[in-house]
């Protein structure tokens, strides 16, 4: 009886002795976001980088819900932009389109997805209602907007990859463009109408590297 009561002791001191093992989890996949711009506006180079002064991307969308059978539309928008300075640049690309009344108010995965890929050489189309859109906001705060019915123009979007994880659905993209951006006459402002201002400004072998978000 002792050597079991001895054996039994002994081992109740082994088993507290012996360290209890922390299980980590593994890592949590993050999809690899990054965003720049560059590009000749009105003939002067704009380098935008992102966590450089403050610049990153903002994504967004809006969307018109329509019930169903007819089509619900999406469209995207990426715009590079700081709170530390006012100049900033915004790329638009619609419409997606969907059921609107069975997909919980977004397009699905598959048609996200689609849209992007079968959407390379969009044409232009004001506030990107049906088509690509750009809106540059100058360091003086003032704002200038693509026109749909402006020539010539072009934009190309390339190295479209589509990548999920925990915080949302992507589609990553290179998109190279050229055109004219006018200014927003409502945000125009001048003493005398007879002075000169400037109206147009042409945006020239323009790189935007950054995605949108389902």
């Amino acid at each position: 009886m002792k050597k079991i009561i001895a054996l039994f002791a002994f081992g109740s001191l082994f088993l507290a002795g012996c360290p209890k093992h922390e299980i980590i989890p593994a890592p949590t996949p993050r999809v690899d976001l990054e965003s720049s711009f560059i590009g000749l506006i009105n003939g002067t180079q704009v380098e935008l980088t992102q966590n450089v002064g403050g610049y990153y991307l903002d994504v967004s969308k809006s969307k018109y819900i329509l019930p169903s059978p007819t089509p619900s539309r999406a469209t995207y928008f990426a715009d590079m932009k700081s709170p530390e300075d006012l100049l900033s640049i915004r790329i638009g690309l619609g419409a997606a389109l969907f059921d609107g009344g069975s997909s919980g108010g977004d397009p699905s995965l598959s048609v996200f997805n689609t849209f992007f890929t079968s959407t390379t050489t969009p044409t232009y189309s004001d506030n990107g209602t049906n088509g690509f859109d750009v809106t540059y906001r100058d360091g003086n705060g003032g704002v200038w907007k693509s026109d749909e019915t402006s020539t010539p123009q072009d934009a190309i979007f390339t190295g479209i990859v589509q990548e999920s994880d925990g915080s949302g659905d992507y589609s990553k993209f290179t998109c190279t463009f050229n055109c004219i951006v006018y200014r927003d006459i409502l945000d125009v402002s001048t003493p005398d109408p007879n002075d000169s201002i400037t109206l147009s400004l042409p945006i020239q072998n323009a790189v935007f590297k950054g995605w949108f978000q389902r």
